[in-house]
């Protein structure tokens, strides 16, 4: 495993060049993503020559994959890899689809974390020989493990997919208006009840047609905020809600669940979500009007502004944020200063601090896989091995700021000021599987909409539920899980 030749050191901080050096140091023996490796292609004597890959990704330029594709490269004389990036995430989708199912398309390319529960008959598994499902749970987060590792149809546990990263929902906020509004706190409260009266304090009304100077939080409604739905896949999350039965034959979501606190989760998840743009609350606080939702920025765009203190959204966001003040300052309207951009925890039912509760954010992110139509699987795995090992996510970090979905680059992820919430949050990071993300997307988005003027919001969830039903299989998507007694044996080792 060659490390990145073009990495600039010099521009890095102290403790990222420390890792690396440390990193390139420790590679003595050849090692899999978590555990000893077996030989793997790039060390057998094989002949590369005219073999062609080609690999398809989303929203990575070319400048940044291709080092570790020419690296690669160097490494297997004769192997050419084909690189294409895609800005559109649904022509991305179609071409996949459309292309697989003609026997065609990529080796490799990049797939959404909740699509593989339903789409990994499409996929080439990673050999034992690279790695077990052992090592990739010692290796990469917990969300990465139950999104990525499936019992195919024969009962064996199978890893579907390699992560370079696993992003989370986190919030953004406006230091100034903190300090100016909230100066004995000066961030926001780590509890969703603590946001409440964060925003009651946040709120500047007057007599516009909005009705705020500033709003505290954008929150509450799906037409002009960019994430609100994966924003409400987040509460219902952290409300405990079971989305699907046992083996997501059936959405169950809307069903009564258990005779706790929260018998009914997704109807007090929707509800907190929808409060913030009701006006018969007192944190009340987002309307049609804050932002436009014919703008491509919406919430973004309001935040950059400086009319609203808090957003909710991933990594790449800051970048969208930077984006947007730098158009404002273009067209000559007044902008917040990029050191006023501060990132905070995604906050929680209870608190962290004192709870014994388990802390959730929402995990969203893009994995690595093979396609079944691959004519060379092993060499295409090896490769991607080879991009999720230590020196090449970090160097892939330094590129994209993308937070990393391997544990043993955590705790130097954490230490960056913008960034580092990111990674903080992975550990304790969940997901639940999409069968098709646009048709979710519009369901979910239709339910807000009508909640503005329905408050039957029970009604407005057994409709979404029904609806969703439509494309669940009546055999389900789950395989009963077997033990593995080479996972066993490999953990022993």
């Amino acid at each position: 495993m060659g490390v990145i030749k073009n990495l600039n050191l010099r521009k890095m901080p102290h403790f990222k060049r420390t890792t690396i050096f440390l990193v390139i140091l420790s590679i003595i023996t050849v090692f899999t993503f978590g555990g000893c490796l077996k030989k793997t292609p790039s060390e057998r004597e094989d002949d590369y020559s005219g073999i062609e890959l080609t690999y398809y990704k989303v929203f990575d330029d070319s400048d940044v994959i291709q080092p570790l594709i020419h690296q690669f490269e160097a490494d297997h004389p004769g192997l050419t890899i084909h690189y294409r990036k895609f800005s559109d995430f649904s022509e991305y989708e179609r071409l996949i689809l459309n292309e697989m199912a003609e026997g065609e398309g990529p080796d490799i390319f990049s797939m959404q974390n909740t699509w593989f529960m339903s789409n990994y008959k499409k996929l080439s598994p990673l050999p034992e020989s690279m790695g077990t499902p052992t090592d990739f749970e010692n290796t990469f987060v917990d969300v990465a493990y139950k999104d990525l590792v499936r019992t195919d149809p024969d009962g064996k546990v199978q890893i579907y997919g390699l992560p370079m990263t696993v992003d989370t929902l986190a919030l953004y906020y406006n230091k100034d208006h903190f300090e100016d509004r909230l100066p004995a706190k000066g961030k926001p409260s780590t509890t969703w009840e603590g946001i409440k009266e964060d925003v009651i304090l946040l709120n500047k009304e007057d007599t516009s047609f909005d009705r705020f100077e500033v709003s505290g939080i954008a929150m509450g409604r799906s037409d002009n905020i960019t994430r609100a739905i994966d924003i409400l896949y987040l509460l219902f999350l952290q409300f405990g809600v079971d989305f699907y039965n046992d083996n997501i034959s059936e959405a169950v979501f809307a069903s009564r669940q258990g005779s706790g606190v929260y018998s009914y989760p997704a109807l007090e998840a929707l509800d907190l979500f929808l409060s913030f743009a009701d006006e018969d609350y007192k944190h009340y606080s987002w309307n049609e009007y804050v932002a436009d939702d014919d703008s491509e920025g919406r919430e973004i765009e309001a935040f950059a502004r400086g009319d609203v203190s808090m957003i909710i959204g991933y990594s790449y966001t800051y970048d969208l944020i930077m984006n947007e003040i730098n158009l404002l300052e273009n067209k000559g309207v007044n902008a917040i200063d990029e050191n006023v951009i501060k990132t905070a925890p995604i906050p929680q039912l209870y608190d962290p601090d004192v709870s014994s509760d388990k802390r959730v954010s929402y995990a969203s992110y893009f994995a690595e896989a093979v396609s079944r139509n691959s004519e060379h699987p092993e060499i295409a795995w090896d490769f991607l091995v080879f991009v999720t090992n230590v020196e090449n996510l970090d160097y892939y970090f330094d590129e994209t700021h993308n937070p990393t979905s391997r544990r043993d680059m955590i705790e130097d992820q954490k230490k960056d000021p913008i960034y580092g919430v990111f990674a903080s949050q992975i550990g304790f990071a969940e997901s639940f599987p999409i069968v098709d993300y646009y048709t979710y997307k519009e369901i979910f988005s239709d339910l807000v909409n009508s909640a503005q003027s329905s408050k039957d919001f029970e009604t407005l969830l057994l409709q979404a539920q029904k609806e969703i039903n439509e494309f669940l299989p009546e055999e389900g998507l789950v395989v009963p899980e077997v033990e593995q007694e080479e996972d066993e044996e490999s953990a022993d080792e």
